[in-house]
């Protein structure tokens, strides 16, 4: 099952860095949609078409264009490039792929130029000191990047912390029942059903005790006395609360931690060691973090295969809401439809599971009659 998930992980991100490479042409030209004007007159017309640009005549109305949205990427390049900055207005989709608005600007002007100009060190002259003022936008306001997402960004690692650190103990625990023949014993008196609900709560509820109690001291320690020692503190009054992805991050970081300890229950229930299981918990560290391998296609392009995917699996599906819920670009649809996937899939796992634990145990035989 592990070497089936990674081939098949790896096949998903050769074709997410494949539509990446797809965004130069042979040339090394960055290429992606965009607008331009040229007061310059260094622009070369036909590379700019080759790189995707298409030439804008009002730049007020492109720029409100792409605060709304319509236009992606307007870069106005000033009369004398060599003294004033070529200033660049984006609608943020991302934060990966907002960067290469700026290689494609100097990239353009710079193999413009070439065309025209021989010599290497006038070349280097005209193109070395020109510099790019960008300014981001998103949802028609001024985008204030990483500051918008730490929040969000905190659940995706709550819910890497709390799935790693109680699925092993819940996968340790149920396997040291079946290794000591706990269960023979706790059968006696009680159903099965029962004490696997029980055992599942109850080690969710100790671990996540366990781990508050190993995290709050070094928090409170690092911010004591992290100042003292010269460490950096989160600037926290440039973080953004937004209270819509407040809530989806809050929600999906439940759902998501149920839907993880139930899959690590079901398995627990079916393993005779906690050495079967460590592969299992291999394999579902790897789906959980399996998202950020591939956090560029993520920013740039949702609608890719891979993303698509990733969003709709059961074990990578709450690490990717999370991920694309910070970075603004998941529909109510998408979800609506992937946290419905991952309430069934904790629903029919937790219920599975119940039926293994109870199926596959020896329990105590009766004493013959004499």
């Amino acid at each position: 099952m592990v070497p089936a998930f990674m081939i098949l992980l790896a096949f998903l991100v050769q074709s997410s860095e494949s539509a990446i490479r797809k965004s130069s042409d042979v040339s090394g030209l960055t290429t992606f949609a965009f607008h331009y004007l040229d007061h310059s007159g260094l622009i070369d017309a036909d590379l700019a078409r080759r790189a995707g640009g298409s030439l804008a005549t009002d730049v007020d109305k492109a720029k409100e264009d792409v605060k709304t949205g319509k236009i992606r990427t307007l870069i106005v390049y000033p009369s004398d490039v060599a003294r004033s900055k070529i200033q660049i207005f984006e609608n943020n989709v991302g934060l990966v792929a907002d960067q290469k608005s700026t290689a494609l600007a100097r990239q353009l002007l710079q193999m413009s130029v070439a065309r025209t100009v021989d010599s290497p060190q006038i070349l280097k002259s005209l193109t070395a000191s020109v510099e790019v003022d960008r300014a981001g936008y998103r949802n028609g306001v001024p985008d204030l990047g990483l500051a918008a997402v730490a929040v969000p960004m905190l659940f995706l690692f709550l819910y890497f912390t709390m799935t790693i650190f109680l699925g092993n103990q819940i996968i340790g625990g149920f396997a040291e029942e079946r290794e000591q023949k706990i269960r023979e014993v706790l059968f006696v008196d009680v159903t099965a059903s029962s004490v696997f609900l029980a055992r599942m709560v109850a080690t969710t509820v100790l671990g996540a005790l366990q781990l508050a109690i190993m995290v709050i001291p070094i928090v409170v320690a690092y911010f004591a006395i992290g100042p003292s020692l010269g460490l950096p503190l989160p600037a926290f009054s440039t973080w953004v609360l937004d209270s819509s992805k407040m809530l989806v991050g809050f929600g999906t970081l439940l759902l998501g931690v149920a839907m993880m300890i139930a899959v690590h229950a079901a398995v627990g229930a079916k393993i005779k060691s906690v050495r079967e299981g460590s592969a299992f918990a291999t394999l579902f560290i790897i789906a959980m973090f399996s998202p950020s391998y591939i956090l560029g296609v993520i920013s740039e392009n949702p609608g890719s295969i891979a993303v698509q995917t990733m969003t709709y699996f059961p074990l990578t599906a709450p690490s990717t809401l999370l991920f694309r819920n910070a970075l603004g670009n998941i529909s109510l649809v998408e979800l609506v439809i992937s946290t419905t996937i991952v309430v069934i899939t904790t629903v029919v796992t937790t219920l599975a599971a119940v039926r293994v634990y109870r199926g596959g145990q020896a329990l105590p035989r009766k004493a013959p009659k004499s």
